[in-house]
């Protein structure tokens, strides 16, 4: 039985240990944000926050993570990164899109103001193209282009 806090709930799985933290959350948690890429650690559409530092789901069995505290996107939904995401209009499909507000989030608690370095390192991309909008949202939270994030506008 894997206990651990996810999005600031205890949890307790009682499955295999060595499931990976991803098919944990989204068969057993009924928690579907975070979605199956690569299933190999490499794509990020299945990052999630592992006690402050971004983490892919797939590649982290439960019986590793006694005790962890856990964020899903479902707990960042008004973070300001998923708030700028769409007010640069950067999710087009929106499939990595929870990956990415897991990473950003993870990367800006660590250094407010990320270096292109930094972005690089991420795992996470985006099929849809829309990188530069993505990087426009971490210049929007980081302060670079505007002093706060600003709500999405209304749907028409």
């Amino acid at each position: 039985m894997a206990r651990m806090r996810v999005n600031g709930q205890a949890m307790e799985f009682a499955m295999d240990p060595r499931t990976p933290l991803l098919f944990a959350l989204r068969d057993a948690a009924n928690m579907t944000g975070t979605k199956q890429g690569c299933a190999t650690g490499q794509c990020g559409a299945c990052t999630v926050i592992i006690d402050g530092a971004a983490a892919m789901s797939c590649m982290a069995p439960i019986g590793s993570l006694e005790g962890a505290d856990v964020t899903t996107v479902e707990g960042l939904a008004s973070h300001p990164v998923a708030l700028a995401l769409v007010a640069e209009g950067a999710v087009q499909c929106g499939f990595c899109t929870p990956g990415f507000v897991c990473a950003l989030a993870a990367l800006l608690q660590q250094s407010p103001r990320p270096s292109a370095e930094q972005l690089d390192a991420l795992p996470n991309r985006c099929s849809c193209g829309c990188q530069p909008r993505i990087l426009r949202a971490v210049d929007r939270v980081a302060g670079i282009t505007a002093t706060s994030v600003q709500e999405p506008p209304a749907s028409r």
